[in-house]
């Protein structure tokens, strides 16, 4: 078993390191008060990002996702004149800039969305009516044509696909849970698990309800950043029956913090040794007073998944989106509320964070993405 996991990061290894040598990587910004997504390259060597390109959308920007070939972006919007929301699909030009290829109405705003394996679906998790939908693409263009909708709960908070592509699951925050589904390409539909959801963890940890999901490289689990009171948790990923099984659950802020948090996104670096989660201040402070956001880094054993907190990383407030490149080696997280953006180094050895420097960003930073480009 060592051997495989081992084997599973060493070729993950040579792929991005062929992706290094030949391509260069782009980062996304996507901003919801500027309707704009800002394009910028990441020096490899030193994690420095200069601004190359800019596109103006039609609505408030909202989180964005790639197509399995990169060759294409989906960016949900909400408020794009007579439409509450919508999905834009944005072509990747040679130089680097985005084209705006075609618009599409979408039931309602998305915190969330993300495409299938095979590039034909949209998924979408619904926040406010507790909905999670799927769309037609149809020549990698994202159309209006919804062809499944599920009555859910409210505060369906992301929607995500497991490595093999058979399997959806979407944390919904409020009733702690992550809803279970199996995708059939065939009919076009999401098939509801026999296990139509995991319980999230027990409410007396304060930190549950989960928000965001990730799966694992080379190990058979998934991780969710747990919203209230900030946490994180590892599940035991059955790739057979497409489901979660709870295994650990953590605090993600720092000893002794005093206050309220809300954690938000999680990432995991490409070779699976550290996983971040971003912790959001949201108590009243007294005005003048610095707020105390931070990145939780935690290492992940790499033969049974058990979780140990690295240490917690200022950064700018209310980072409700970050990054981390695709070589593994820095992090770029946006400050939602101060509108900046904190670029950091990762210790390859330890996990912990080096901040590099801290760029403006404009308004609202909502949502941030790497990804390689061909010169």
């Amino acid at each position: 078993m060592k051997t495989i996991q081992l084997l599973s990061v060493l070729l993950i290894g040579c792929i991005l390191s062929s992706h290094a040598n030949a391509d260069q990587q782009l980062f996304y910004l996507a901003s919801l008060q500027d309707k704009t997504v800002v394009v910028s390259a990441v020096n490899e060597k030193t994690g420095a990002l200069e601004e190359k390109h800019k596109i103006t959308l039609p609505g408030n920007l909202g989180p964005m996702a790639f197509s399995p070939d990169r060759k294409l972006i989906y960016a949900a919007q909400t408020n794009a004149g007579d439409l509450p929301a919508v999905v834009s699909t944005l072509q990747r030009q040679p130089d680097g800039s985005l084209k705006l290829l075609k618009t599409a109405k979408i039931n309602s705003r998305a915190p969330y969305i993300q495409v299938d394996k095979s590039g034909k679906f949209l998924l979408a998790a619904h926040y406010g009516p507790g909905e999670v939908t799927m769309y037609r693409i149809v020549d990698g263009l994202c159309t209006d044509e919804m062809l499944d909708l599920h009555k859910t709960e409210k505060t369906a908070h992301c929607i995500e696909v497991d490595p093999s592509g058979k399997f959806v699951f979407v944390p919904h925050t409020a009733p702690n849970k992550v809803y279970q589904y199996t995708l059939d390409p065939t009919a076009g539909k999401l098939v509801p698990n026999k296990r139509p959801f995991a319980k999230g963890p027990d409410e007396d940890h304060l930190y549950h309800q989960p928000r965001h999901i990730t799966h694992h490289a080379a190990l058979k689990m998934a991780f969710t950043s747990n919203e209230r009171g900030g946490g994180i948790s590892s599940w035991k990923f059955n790739g057979r029956k497409g489901t979660l099984k709870l295994v650990e659950t953590l605090s993600t802020l720092p000893p002794n913090y005093e206050g309220t948090s809300a954690a938000a996104d999680i990432h995991i670096t490409p070779n699976g040794q550290f996983a971040y989660v971003s912790n959001r201040d949201v108590t009243k402070r007294p005005e003048g007073t610095a707020m105390k956001d931070t990145l939780a880094a935690v290492s992940i054993e790499p033969e049974t998944g058990k979780m140990k907190i690295v240490g917690h990383y200022p950064t700018g407030h209310h980072p409700r989106s970050f990054c981390i490149d695709l070589t593994g080696n820095f992090l770029f997280a946006a400050g939602q509320r101060s509108s900046n953006l904190y670029a950091y180094r990762i210790n390859q050895k330890t996990g912990a964070l080096e901040h590099l420097k801290t760029y403006p960003s404009g308004g609202t930073p909502i949502w941030v993405m790497c990804g390689w480009q061909k010169p």
